[in-house]
């Protein structure tokens, strides 16, 4: 993570599945960043886990952040009751984040999320409409929407045809994949039904997945790149934007 935020020096950093407790939200602070907010979502391995969205307090100014849930798919139901007697009963989120940039005052809206995993597509095109609809988008205001989407690979063209209907572009169109499945499943600390979907689709299909993407609109896309250095299962992803102001 250090060598990243080092050499990429991102301005926001979109964060999925991570540790919600305070001493690991306060990790990125020594490099100079801040938390604008965090969203806890779901139990594993017995701990919180969630989505959480940093900034350099050098380069914005956090105007404000929301989260709301989203709709969960027919498998979660099934697992809420598990859910509650560990505690964790908690439903996948997306984070508003709201920024203005300091030298030229544009603002900036980010959307942070994590896409639920159990189930079809379906859910996840109803989840990002869900969220999009329930977001007053105008026209000239950038927004980056950003996360793990767990998009699996049929049916694209419906994730692309519902983006496109709400004016994004999507930033990550030149990566091939996100995620690399190992053979044992053992790096990623899956538990017994995630090695076993991992065993089966790398068998099957292929051990490489795109499952994660950034869109964008109302910005200029300079380039995005995978960075490829394993901190997880999934690989980070930096895109570079311009404001459209001159």
């Amino acid at each position: 993570m250090e060598k990243i935020l080092k050499e990429c020096s991102p301005d926001i950093v979109c964060l999925q599945e991570i540790d919600t407790e305070e001493k690991n939200l306060e990790y990125l602070e020594k490099f100079g960043f801040k938390l604008a907010d965090y969203s806890n979502s779901f139990l594993k391995f017995g701990k919180i886990y969630g989505i959480a969205t940093f900034y350099n307090p050098n380069r914005l100014r956090l105007i404000e952040s929301n989260f709301f849930f989203l709709p969960k798919s027919i498998y979660e139901f099934f697992l809420t009751v598990l859910k509650m007697l560990k505690g964790g009963n908690k439903s996948r989120t997306l984070l508003e984040t709201h920024f203005m940039l300091n030298k030229s005052k544009t603002r900036i809206a980010v959307f942070n999320t994590h896409l639920t995993l159990l189930g079809a597509n379906g859910i996840r095109l109803k989840q990002i409409k869900e969220a999009l609809v329930n977001y007053e988008i105008k026209e000239k205001k950038p927004l980056i929407m950003a996360g793990d989407f767990n998009y699996f690979p049929y049916g694209r063209k419906n994730l692309e045809n519902l983006m496109k209907q709400y004016g994004f572009a999507e930033a990550t169109r030149n990566i091939d994949y996100t995620i690399k499945y190992s053979p044992s499943g053992k790096r990623e600390q899956y538990n017994f039904i995630q090695k076993l979907a991992a065993k089966l689709y790398s068998k099957f299909f292929t051990n490489r997945l795109k499952i994660d993407y950034i869109y964008y609109k109302n910005l200029v896309l300079k380039k995005t790149e995978r960075i490829d250095l394993r901190l997880s299962d999934h690989f980070p992803i930096i895109s570079y934007f311009e404001t459209n102001e001159r």
